[in-house]
């Protein structure tokens, strides 16, 4: 394949974002415990790994039709996440109804981030280390998503959680909306959990439908190595014959 002048520097642009991404995400799971105490630090970072994803990745990625997709939604999540902390500071009544719309949103676009970082990934011409980096940022993404779907779930269904296992929670605070912000570092940390298999206990184990997004977190993170796998192994075969 010959690739012309703009073509590798869209790659190295591209390779250079996987590489920032990568770390972006890594920062964000370390910081968890600090999130706690601070509880606009985890929304800083969301919203700064949503420009990074919109300002690198999909900016030098290929795939065109998608674009403004993700510009759209990745705008969308950034103002509603200011707009949303805002509110709760200065109308909590706007920012309680604001908050499902608002994880809405921040779902829809990490889980078309996603699709599209593994379709960014299988274009490749090259298999170097920042792709591999590239790969192992989709898989932390993987986690992120499941961090915001188990924070969707928290507002639409708190009885499926378990409150002792919530350290925030387990002092008397009871289950509400208005708590979503002190929750969503702890539901963050077991949503790795969940992704890597290593379980979580702030499920309530009885309630169907946390269990059911549970298993969909891990059955995620199980199907998007699988997937990256048999790419590499293809790719090989190919060379190979």
């Amino acid at each position: 394949m010959k690739l012309t002048r703009r073509s590798l520097q869209q790659i190295r642009h591209r390779h250079l974002g996987y590489r920032i991404t990568l770390v972006v995400e890594l920062l964000l799971l370390a910081l968890l415990p600090l999130a706690q105490r601070v509880p606009w630090l985890l929304s800083l970072q969301l919203c700064i790994l949503a420009i990074v994803l919109v300002g690198t990745v999909t900016r030098y990625s290929p795939l065109r039709s998608t674009r403004p997709l993700v510009y759209g939604l990745g705008a969308l999540a950034v103002t509603l996440e200011l707009i949303w902390h805002g509110a709760l500071l200065w109308a909590p009544a706007v920012g309680r109804w604001l908050t499902l719309p608002h994880v809405a949103v921040w779902v829809l676009f990490l889980l078309v981030a996603v699709v599209r970082k593994v379709k960014t990934l299988i274009l490749e011409p090259f298999v170097t280390i920042s792709v591999v980096l590239g790969a192992a940022s989709g898989y932390f993404l993987v986690g992120i998503a499941g961090g915001v779907l188990l924070t969707a779930l928290w507002v639409l269904h708190p009885a499926g959680f378990s409150v002792s296992a919530l350290p925030l929670l387990s002092q008397g605070a009871g289950h509400g909306v208005d708590n979503t912000l002190a929750v969503a570092p702890a539901l963050m940390a077991s949503a790795y959990g969940l992704l890597t298999t290593v379980g979580t206990d702030v499920l309530a184990p009885r309630d169907v439908g946390a269990q059911v997004l549970a298993y969909a977190i891990t059955i995620a993170g199980q199907l998007y190595v699988a997937i990256l796998i048999a790419l590499i192994l293809g790719r090989v075969h190919r060379r190979l014959l």
